[in-house]
């Protein structure tokens, strides 16, 4: 199988950051997070909508659940991407929801870009990527600033039991009893206050902590359980859903 990707893919709560060299291109996909791509000095990505041509950006951002290809072949890129629930995720998509796929100013970005860029080439420690990545969004969310809703207690509470019990079934009706709502009124709170149906968020959820196992040295299968899959077939078929390439096409460093 040809690669898609290769270097490192680190979490944290409300994100995750890809860093490395870019290979075949992403088919066309959608997925429950805005990606900020910020290709390596010097360098350029390209996104494509369902509907248009190929378009070349010197860094770009993409909304939540919006549908694109991309491609970077043989270019070293950071790729982030924001859980749109998260503070700096309802940030950038009040600012950005109908965007779509937008190009980002450059001059506000480089200095981050070069930084991400010097730190993955001296093997920095995850850590330290992390914090680079996260101040890179933070820079856009600070420079888009929205009022401080807090979110619903209820419902955050519920991802947090979500995010507890991702390797068994998980219904709607179990998960609105936990946090003391009727099923219906769980449903409509929790579309209003994650952008996305219940359903679609808990597969979001299995289907990035099933990656974050097969990152840290599961095989697709034992990743696959951990997340709550089926089989590796079933966390396969989803990541290209969502990612636009095989998991086994991704290669850790």
């Amino acid at each position: 199988m040809k690669l898609s990707a290769t270097g490192r893919i680190l979490f944290w709560r409300g994100g995750s950051l890809w860093i490395g060299l870019a290979g075949e291109p992403a088919g066309l996909h959608a997925h429950h997070a805005v990606q900020i791509a910020l290709p390596f000095p010097g360098g350029h990505v390209q996104f494509q909508a369902p509907s248009g041509n190929w378009m070349r950006f010197g860094a770009a951002l993409v909304t939540a659940d919006q549908p694109h290809a991309f491609e970077a072949r043989a270019q070293h890129v950071a790729q982030i991407f924001v859980e749109p629930e998260s503070q700096e995720g309802r940030h950038l998509q009040r600012r950005y929801k109908n965007e779509g796929i937008l190009a980002l100013p450059p001059a506000m970005l480089e200095q981050p870009i070069e930084r991400l860029a010097a730190a993955y080439r001296r093997r920095a420690s995850d850590a330290s990527l992390v914090a680079l990545a996260r101040a890179a969004v933070g820079i856009l969310s600070v420079a888009n600033p929205e009022p401080k809703i807090p979110p619903d207690a209820r419902i955050a509470r519920a991802v947090e039991l979500m995010r507890e019990r991702l390797g068994d079934a998980i219904p709607l009706s179990a998960m609105a009893a936990a946090v003391h709502l009727s099923p219906d009124r769980f449903r409509h709170l929790f579309m209003k206050e994650t952008g996305v149906g219940f359903r679609a968020y808990l597969l979001w959820q299995r289907l990035e902590c099933s990656l974050a196992a097969y990152v840290a040295g599961e095989t697709l299968t034992e990743a696959a359980h951990t997340g709550g899959f089926a089989d590796s077939a079933h966390f396969s078929r989803t990541f290209r859903r969502m990612f636009g390439l095989a998991p086994a096409s991704v290669r850790p460093e």
